[in-house]
């Protein structure tokens, strides 16, 4: 373990070296092979604790927290090699999109830093899972991703049933998607479609981001980390204890309520859509001694949409079908109080059960299986921004295109999004054309992923409205989700920037 430690430790002193940086008073923690990544973290001194996995047989955390530092300058001289092929990139935000981008970015040898608001403290059990359809999947293959690791299993089927009435509409087996979404680039040339509890994605995310021995040096991660200002023009971005961190990019990776979009659209303002989202997760197995209630997860890997004329509940499972993740949509006015923008505001089963009050037996059964961990939140949106880039600054995720959850796209989209800056800012491209041609190569990022990304987010809230408030067919969804599916942005973005070589070339040659 002291040769592992040490290894760690040189690990992380080469990195700073590497990028000029100052030496970082601290440890690294090696509890769990994998990590040796420096976290810092603003304030209070006290342990992280578990804000990563821990292994099976220990209660030890697998970080070390870093006691918060005098604050410094770090700065990034792209004077020096304006040719080089690495830059060295800042993260506003760790989430899904955040960790995506910073081991897509890492694997190409970028030296990243990742900034973040919270502590992670609350990553709790709360019902938040999320769909990871094989244009997302395909991607995380690619990064060396394993599904087996975050508890994931494949969606195999999809039913559609009135809930009033109780009458099935449609329910089809998914058997045929396995193959219909394969991809010869991708390994094991298969992109399933997964859903996935969002702490055991991020988990596996941050698994990847911060082992040792993956490709490419080391992030770090400054963890409390409020950001005050956002320089576009050279990539400065000053937290609100006065450090400064300079780089060649920054990408704004921190979601809805995105601090970052206000330096590239400063007039872009969240806006109520009109309904609240209630979540919560259920044990499979009491679901399964209910007659009534067994009939929707009997088959495993099953995503159920159970709807009425303006609401509708929607269910599938997570961790290996051991869980149930729900998500009841209602109109707002029903709300005795607002919702949070965030996953955090607990919910009332009262007022569940009410806005569901003319459901059929079997549904409501559904609705009381909702226990202490109800959390409701109200449904947000945007109106399409008119870029998704400024100077050296680009948005990703939410941050550039808030999604509601009526297709399961957020974070795949989040995904495309992270993927395609990264393979912009490979290696071949930046040898010919340097830091420098950083603002153009976000350009092209912002060419290739605003229109899909802002097109999708339209049909979302399409499908969010039910047969009574003017929706669309029941066919809609399985056409939009094959759309979605079929795309694959790390060979589109290739394709892409390719043809910019070309015009690149045939410019000079002018």
């Amino acid at each position: 373990m002291a040769i592992l430690e040490e290894a760690l430790q040189v690990n992380g002193d080469t990195a700073r070296k590497a990028r000029g940086l100052p030496e970082v008073s601290g440890e690294t923690h090696a509890a769990m092979p994998g990590y040796g990544v420096r976290l810092s973290r603003v304030g209070d001194p006290k342990t992280i604790g578990s804000y990563l996995s821990r292994t099976p047989d220990t209660d030890q955390p697998t970080i070390a927290e870093l006691e918060a530092n005098v604050p410094v300058e770090i700065e990034a001289d792209r004077s020096v090699d304006p040719g080089r092929a690495h830059l060295t990139i800042t993260i506003i935000g760790a989430g899904i999109a955040g960790l995506v981008c910073a081991l897509a970015l890492r694997k190409d040898g970028h030296r990243v830093t990742l900034l973040e608001k919270s502590s992670f403290s609350k990553h709790k059990e709360t019902g938040a899972a999320t769909s990871v359809g094989p244009n997302a999947s395909g991607l995380l293959l690619r990064l060396g991703f394993n599904f087996e690791a975050a508890g994931a299993n494949v969606c195999e089927g999809f039913l559609s049933m009135n809930g009033v009435t109780g009458e099935i509409k449609n329910k089809q087996n998914l058997e045929w998607a396995k193959e219909a979404y394969k991809r010869e680039s991708v390994p094991g040339n298969v992109r399933p479609w997964a859903l996935c509890h969002r702490v055991d994605l991020h988990n596996e995310l941050k698994r990847l981001v911060f082992d040792p021995r993956g490709s490419g040096p080391v992030p770090e991660m400054h963890l409390g980390a409020t950001v005050e200002h956002v320089d576009t023009e050279t990539a400065e971005v000053k937290l609100a204890d006065g450090r400064v961190f300079a780089a060649d990019s920054v990408i704004g990776a921190d979601g809805n309520n995105s601090f970052t979009r206000y330096f590239v659209e400063p007039d872009a303002k969240l806006k109520p859509w009109g309904k609240s989202c209630y979540r919560w997760l259920v044990p499979r197995a009491s679901l399964l001694l209910d007659h009534d209630t067994k009939q929707f997860v009997q088959e495993t890997g099953y995503f159920a949409d159970v709807a009425g004329p303006d609401r509708k509940l929607i269910m599938y499972p997570c961790r290996k079908n051991t869980m149930v993740n729900f998500a009841a949509i209602v109109p707002d006015d029903e709300m005795e109080t607002a919702g949070g923008e965030d996953w955090e505001h607990k919910g009332r089963k009262e007022g569940l059960m009410k806005s569901f009050e003319n459901f059929c037996p079997e549904t409501r059964k559904l609705l009381h299986s909702a226990g202490d961990d109800l959390r409701v939140w109200q449904l947000m949106h945007i109106t399409p921004l008119n870029t998704f880039v400024k100077g050296r600054v680009a948005l990703i995720g939410d941050a550039a295109h808030p999604f509601l959850p009526f297709l399961g796209q957020g974070a795949a989209q989040a995904m495309e999004d992270a993927v395609c800056i990264a393979n912009i800012f490979q290696e071949s491209t930046l040898v010919t054309s340097g830091a420098d041609s950083v603002p153009e190569l976000l350009k092209l990022y912002d060419s290739i992923r605003r229109e899909r990304a802002n097109w999708i987010a339209a049909q979302t809230e399409r499908n969010g409205l039910q047969e009574g408030e003017g929706g669309p067919p029941p066919s809609f969804v399985l056409e939009m989700l094959d759309n979605c599916f079929k795309h694959d942005e790390w060979d589109n973005t290739n394709e892409k920037l390719a043809d910019w070589h070309a015009r690149k070339s045939d410019q000079k040659d002018a």
